[in-house]
């Protein structure tokens, strides 16, 4: 192998270990200091998921309502956590839910897990564990992005609630038929995408934090509809 040959090797496996590093949205480093509790009415939280098992759910229990701090006025709806303890210990939840009570839910690094997810960590006889730390993760989701139309939409008016997803939302637009430009929405904090509508088919666009997009033309608007986009996001994590 000639010296040229070498280096043009060396550079395209230098080249693709940065891409790799750079397609995980997300830091291996352990966030220390978090605590939990757990509670039991997980059902319709503040995410807008609903019935947990239902069409928009997770499809399991293992779960958890974000501190204040953490929730981010609905930012991390649907983002994954690993979350460990001291003993070696740890078990892997979906944000679905906001915890906003005095105490606890407003420390820095605070999650309010199920009751399945908390007896993983710890004997729910504690009420609180502390010295948890936690890294945030890809959900391990089956099938594709999906994107649901709140009830209420009607021809004038939509919200758009995107779940399914394996790497969190980062921004959601919308390309009105007639128009040559996507438009950002803005989210609420119950995770959903509002956005006033017109006579005609749509696009709505999907951007995840890793800066991958995904698209779908949605031929009209449909109370509660759960479209599927036939895509997933990726990542090397």
């Amino acid at each position: 192998m000639t010296k040229i040959n070498l280096i043009l090797l060396i550079l395209t496996v230098l080249t693709g270990f940065v891409k790799c590093q750079n397609s995980c949205p997300y830091s291996k480093s352990s966030i220390n200091g978090a605590s939990a509790t757990f509670y039991s009415a997980m059902d319709n939280g503040n995410c807008g998921y609903g019935l947990l098992t239902g069409p928009t759910g997770p499809g399991n229990y293992l779960i958890c309502a974000l501190g204040t701090k953490l929730y981010q006025n609905g930012a991390q709806c649907g983002q994954c956590f690993k979350i460990s303890n001291s003993n070696g210990s740890s078990v892997t939840v979906m944000a679905t839910d906001s915890c906003n009570d005095a105490g606890y839910c407003q420390r820095d690094n605070h999650f309010d897990l199920s009751p399945n997810a908390f007896s993983i960590l710890g004997l729910q006889s504690k009420g609180v564990l502390d010295g948890l730390s936690y890294v945030k993760v890809p959900c391990a989701v089956t099938g594709n992005v999906k994107v649901m139309m709140k009830d209420g939409s009607n021809a004038y008016w939509t919200s758009f609630l995107i779940f399914n997803s394996a790497i969190n939302i980062k921004q959601v637009s919308i390309k009105l038929s007639g128009s040559s430009q996507f438009v950002n929405l803005t989210q609420t904090t119950y995770n959903y995408w509002p956005t006033n509508i017109n006579s005609g088919s749509f696009q709505v666009g999907i951007y995840s934090i890793s800066g991958q997009f995904i698209s779908i033309t949605i031929p009209s608007v449909e109370s509660s509809k759960i479209i599927d986009t036939g895509k997933q996001f990726t990542s090397s994590c």
